[in-house]
């Protein structure tokens, strides 16, 4: 397979995954897949009742295959993301990687947040866990 950006560095310490930033050429870990950040990824998706804080879509911890009726193909349920309030600022910078800083969305809302297509009002959602209403589309 021939890669289009050069293969992540073998020195990434364990646990962590790299993406390729193009503005300086240099890989930069952009999340942990240690016991601890699934725990927490998985009470913030409990938290938020495996759907989508935005949207209210389906959002389960892993993706899901869903069975149609015969002869149908199947699909897949894609598993929700814990998506940042306050970003990380990737490649550097403190990274806030507590639970309340934390929210669920899935798949589709946070890759529309990420690329800057969709802006999550995060405000709305956090009054809205307090008073446990469920979630509508501020799209």
């Amino acid at each position: 397979m021939i890669y289009p950006y050069p293969k992540p560095p073998k020195g990434l310490r364990p646990g962590r995954v790299s993406r390729w930033n193009k503005s300086d050429g240099k890989h930069v870990e952009i999340c942990r897949d240690s016991e601890e950040w699934l725990k927490q990824r998985e009470a913030v998706g409990a938290r938020a009742g495996w759907c989508c804080e935005n949207c209210g879509e389906p959002a389960p911890l892993h993706d899901q295959e869903i069975q149609r009726e015969e002869g149908v193909m199947s699909s897949i349920l894609r598993a929700g993301q814990a998506a940042h309030i306050n970003a990380r600022k990737m490649g550097g910078g403190s990274r806030n990687d507590k639970t309340e800083n934390l929210g669920w969305l899935c798949f589709m809302c946070h890759h529309l947040e990420t690329i800057g297509k969709l802006k999550i009002k995060w405000e709305l959602l956090i009054s809205r866990r307090s008073s446990n209403t469920p979630a509508a589309s501020t799209k």
